[in-house]
């Protein structure tokens, strides 16, 4: 194995990902290129996919994916918007998150907290964004709290060595939790307590740009903007007007409307519904559902980093078809999208107004292409039998994984064995758990972080690239790579963040800088310091659009909470060399 080729092409799949290519592009491009050149068996890359943490994370998936119906959580808001009631929502959300994966969590508890938080005087930017970050917080206290933790198990065992155990996480990984959660609740008022509109109430809507078109024949054509009342509307105003190729911005009130103008109105949710059922002389641009348009409901959605919409303009992506629902506002980021909807590549975090069929929340359901914001699904009801079943079983089942009767994989096995028999797991569930994407990303990073080891590459990019890192003492060590990988993370995604790092980690314990337990869980700790960025993880993105933050929120909220949660694991780390 040359290990100059495998290094040209890891730190290619680096730039890569630096660049925002899509991750399972990158990894599945990297290991397919070392393929293609000899560097890398075909029986190496199939056995990375039978490793038993990534075996591991299928079967949580699955599960998670039964399971999120199952719960009651609009019963679980604090009944006041105290600090001691924050709190309790944070430390809450963190528990769940140590289990359930963590952009189910912040899926699931978006929609109740958009009502909660008027209903107590505050406004959502103060619980937003710290829920999503306790949500990453909590994902640090077990072994199987986030997908980041059973990756690196996975490149542990494929390097020979002793994986990780909920027992090595869990004093850090409840320490950041308890401290990160009183923090968030304290700074997530006093940064965000003003933040955005001036009423409480208006600060849970957004400003959509909405595309209409005047039907033929419609009473508005041949007047004036003015006389035909759309500069009279209240909470919209008409941004633009496009007739063929002519773009008319911005519109005069002396306009005349023709025949087929597109008028572009900017607007809250619930005035763009009002427009749309009193002016029946506008019509939706989408043919298929504008006779229905009066009738049906209007839905507040998110696109969800990861999508299979992702990178697809509108009128490409089948929308209709997939989702029967056609958009008619996009809103990105603080931002209202303007031009033609169908024109529009969707990214993750999209905020999206549907008009929606009646097919809608079942397909949206079975897709997960969306996540639904402005209604809640009613969770299925569940016995109590069976909820001591399925809980009672997984308790059962972690707890002979504790005592070495079983292993983790056959623990989670039997459940989905359980889960199946009192009906909470469907093949409906199966399939949606499953995500190839996902899985032949995961894959293919195992395989390319092995083909770095055994090339020696590694090892000669730490001579090369650290010498003064050589000589240093554990706490330096142990310093470096905490800061290098939290940097990395919050510009690429966790999981790549630890692939990409683990050479460096593994290198430290091989050359006897650091013992294997503080330098691994190093990474596993800094790959979860995605605070500062939007991008830097997919709950922080998925908070963005309904929160109504920019950026510069990120580094506001995530700086201080950075300082706290490295410098806690830090301390710890130091007491295990």
């Amino acid at each position: 194995m040359n290990s100059a080729v495998v290094g040209v092409v890891y730190l290619a799949v680096v730039a890569a990902l630096l660049l925002r290519l899509r991750a399972s592009w990158a990894f599945v491009g990297g290991a397919a290129v070392l393929l293609a050149l000899g560097q890398l068996s075909p029986e190496a890359w199939l056995a990375s996919a039978a490793n038993p943490s990534l075996l591991v994370l299928w079967v949580l998936l699955i599960a998670a994916t039964a399971i999120e119906s199952r719960f009651r959580l609009e019963s679980l808001m604090p009944r006041s918007g105290s600090f001691g009631a924050r709190l309790k929502l944070l430390l809450g959300t963190g528990v769940i998150s140590t289990f359930m994966n963590n952009t189910a969590v912040v899926a699931l508890l978006m929609a109740p907290l958009r009502r909660w938080a008027p209903r107590n005087g505050l406004r959502p930017a103060v619980v937003l964004m710290p829920m999503a970050f306790a949500a990453t917080l909590g994902g640090v206290v077990t072994v199987i709290g986030t997908s980041t933790n059973l990756v690196l198990n996975g490149l542990i065992r494929e390097s020979g060595l002793t994986e990780l155990s909920t027992m090595d996480y869990l004093i850090p990984g409840s320490a950041v939790l308890l401290f990160g959660a009183l923090f968030l609740s304290w700074a997530g008022l006093r940064l965000f307590a003003n933040h955005g509109q001036h009423s409480v109430a208006a600060a849970t809507a957004r400003a959509y740009t909405v595309e209409t078109r005047l039907r033929p024949g419609a009473p508005e054509v041949g007047q004036s903007v003015e006389r035909a009342g759309f500069r009279q509307l209240l909470g919209l105003y008409l941004v633009e007007i496009q007739r063929g190729e002519q773009l008319i911005a911005p519109v005069a009130p002396s306009e005349m409307l023709h025949e087929g103008d597109r008028l572009f109105f900017a607007g809250e949710l619930g005035q763009v519904d009002e427009l749309l059922r009193s002016r029946t002389g506008l019509a939706l641009p989408q043919a298929t559902v504008t006779a229905q348009a009066h009738e049906a409901d209007l839905v507040e959605a998110m696109v969800p980093p990861g999508s299979g919409l992702e990178g697809i303009p509108i009128r490409e992506s089948q929308f209709r078809q997939r989702l029967d629902a056609a958009i008619i506002g996009v809103h990105r980021q603080g931002e209202r999208m303007r031009g033609r909807i169908g024109d529009i590549a969707l990214r993750g975090g999209d905020l999206l107004i549907l008009v929606a069929g009646p097919r809608f929340k079942e397909r949206a359901q079975e897709t997960r292409l969306l996540y639904v914001l402005s209604e809640t699904q009613a969770p299925h009801p569940a016995s109590p039998a069976a909820s001591i079943a399925a809980w009672g079983s997984l308790a059962l089942g972690l707890g002979l994984v504790g005592l070495g009767y079983l292993s983790l994989l056959a623990a989670l096995c039997l459940w989905l064995v359980v889960l199946g028999s009192i009906k909470w797991l469907s093949w409906g569930d199966v399939r949606r758990g499953l995500d190839p994407e996902l899985m032949l990303m995961l894959t293919s990073a195992l395989a390319l972080s092995g083909a770095l080891q055994s090339s020696g590459a590694a090892e000669q990019a730490l001579d090369a690239v650290l010498p003064w890192l050589k000589g240093s003492s554990p706490a330096m060590w142990l310093l470096s790579l905490l800061l290098l990988t939290a940097t990395l993370t919050n510009f690429v995604t966790n999981v790549a963040a630890v692939v990409l790092m683990f050479p460096l980690g593994f290198a430290a314990v091989q050359g006897g800088f650091l013992p294997a337990t503080p330098a691994f869980l190093a990474l596993a700790f800094g790959a979860s310091a995605a605070f500062l960025t939007p991008a830097g993880y997919a709950t922080n993105l998925m908070v963005m659009g309904p929160g109504g933050y920019d950026a510069r929120d990120f580094v506001r909220l995530g700086g201080g909470l950075t300082a706290l949660y490295l410098g806690i694991v830090f301390f710890w780390l130091i007491t295990l060399c």
